[in-house]
Formats: structure tokens, C-alpha cells, sequence
């Protein structure tokens, strides 16, 4: 009985040393696999931390590049304003419309007018001209002087439009050289001085207008792009006043304005 007794013992003993063999042995394995789990967390978090790291650093470059093309965005809007920005030179003001004389069987109308250079905020400059025409279409030959259009973009003070000096006005029954004289021949348009003296690189331009205009390495040297006459012409209506403008990229237009003006004497 006693051996019988003994032997059961000895078989519980073994048993429950192989439940806690179990035990320690499962419980060794879930403590190997949450250490493993969390060392596996772990790296994916440096990684995502790494991962993020990166991504903002992209973000601040991509931030950088987009103020860069918006400032760049801005500088171009402005240049193409520039390009466009429209001067308004000068005033033509009808004063009286008639009939005048006959010739080769047609009626022709006597128009008289004044001329009058403007500054760049539109007020009269210097003393106005007062024509008359046996006519009613007028042709206003200019000087114009385009700059290069870098120049006019970065607003470069003496450069920065395209410049004229009217030369003459003419009928349409007339010949060029029969018009009537506007600011003479090498001088230096009046509107754009105001008081200022001109630069020695002025003063060349307008005294030798055609080397310019016939020498593109000489013209090239002082960012000119462009030197030329141009006589754009307009019929006239009565009572109506007309702006002449010099687009800062480009040449002379003449433009009627929206409302005829009074009677003018």
C-alpha cells in the first residue's frame, strides 16, 4: 500500500513538473514573441519617424519652390503689365470742321485743330500748336525709340518705355515734307525732360536717330531694339478730342475718346 501510495506521488510529481516545464515554456514563448513584437514596433516607428522626417523636409522644399514660382508668377505679371502699360503722349482737340474747297470735282473739308504734348499723368506740357488743314484726315510723323524688353521689365529708369519725338504733322492732300514742323530734328522730346538735364547717352540717340536706327551692334550697346519713323493717321470728327499713346513695348496709336467735347475755340 505504502509503495502504491509512493508510486502515484512520484507520477503527480512528474506530471506537475511537466505542467510547469509547459507553463514556463509557453509562457517563455509569448515573452520571446511580445519581445519580438515590440522590437518590430519599434523599428516601424523609427522608420515612420524617419519616413515623416523626410516627407516634411520635401514639404518645406516644395514650400520654398512655391513662393519662389509666386514671386516669380508676380514678376512676370508685372512685366507683361509693363509691356502694355499704354503713355498718352498727346491731345488732338478739333476746333472747327467746314466745308472748304473743291478740287477734281470732290468737296473737301477744311479742319482746324490743336496739338498738344502731355505728360504722363495727361496735363498739358509746354505751348499747344494750332492747325489748319484743308482735310479731314491727319497723318503725325514720329521718331520712336523701342528699348529692349528686359529693360522696360525691371523698370529701368531711363529705359523703361519706349520714347518719340513728333516731328511733323501732314494732311492727306500733302506731302511729308510740306507738313508742319513739332519738335525739331535731333532735340530731345521736351515732355520727357521736365526740367531734368538729359544723359549723355540721350543726347547721342537723338542726335544720331538714323545710326542708331541703321547700326543694330551701336543700337544693341544701349539696350535699344528699335529706332524708326512711324506716322500712324486718323480722319477727324468734329468736336471730338483724340489721345496719342506710345505703349511702353511698342509705337504710336491715336485714339478717339469716348465723348465728343464741347465747342472749343
Amino acid at each position: 500500500m505504502a509503495d502504491t501510495i509512493s508510486a502515484m506521488a512520484n507520477v503527480i510529481r512528474g506530471l506537475v513538473s511537466i505542467i510547469l516545464l509547459g507553463l514556463l515554456g509557453t509562457g517563455g514563448w509569448f515573452a520571446y514573441d511580445a519581445y519580438n513584437a515590440r522590437e518590430q514596433l519599434h523599428d516601424e516607428l523609427v522608420a515612420k519617424t524617419k519616413q515623416i522626417e523626410e516627407l516634411n523636409q520635401q514639404n518645406a522644399k516644395l514650400a520654398e519652390r512655391n513662393d519662389e514660382l509666386v514671386r516669380e508668377n508676380a514678376k512676370l505679371n508685372l512685366a507683361l503689365r509693363l509691356l502694355k502699360v499704354d503713355h498718352r503722349v498727346a491731345h488732338i482737340d478739333v476746333l472747327d470742321q467746314q466745308e472748304g474747297e473743291q478740287q477734281d470735282g470732290q468737296q473737301r473739308l477744311r479742319t482746324r485743330f490743336r496739338f498738344t504734348e502731355v505728360t504722363t499723368d495727361g496735363d498739358p506740357f509746354g505751348d499747344p500748336n494750332e492747325f489748319t488743314f484743308g482735310c479731314d484726315t491727319i497723318y503725325i510723323v514720329a521718331w520712336v525709340i523701342k528699348y529692349a524688353d528686359d529693360l522696360v521689365e525691371q523698370g529701368d529708369p531711363l529705359r523703361s518705355t519706349s520714347v518719340c519725338l513728333f516731328r511733323r504733322v501732314f494732311g492727306e492732300y500733302q506731302e511729308p515734307s510740306e507738313g508742319f514742323p513739332l519738335d525739331a530734328a535731333g532735340s530731345r522730346p521736351s515732355v520727357y525732360s521736365q526740367g531734368n538735364e538729359p544723359s549723355a547717352t540721350e543726347r547721342d540717340i537723338w542726335a544720331n536717330f538714323w545710326q542708331y536706327a541703321n547700326n543694330p551692334a551701336k543700337a544693341r550697346k544701349e539696350g535699344v531694339r528699335a529706332a524708326h519713323g512711324e506716322a500712324p493717321s486718323i480722319r477727324l470728327d468734329p468736336d471730338r478730342r483724340y489721345r496719342v499713346e506710345l505703349r511702353a513695348s511698342a509705337g504710336l496709336t491715336i485714339i478717339a475718346e469716348d465723348a465728343k467735347q464741347g465747342p472749343t475755340s
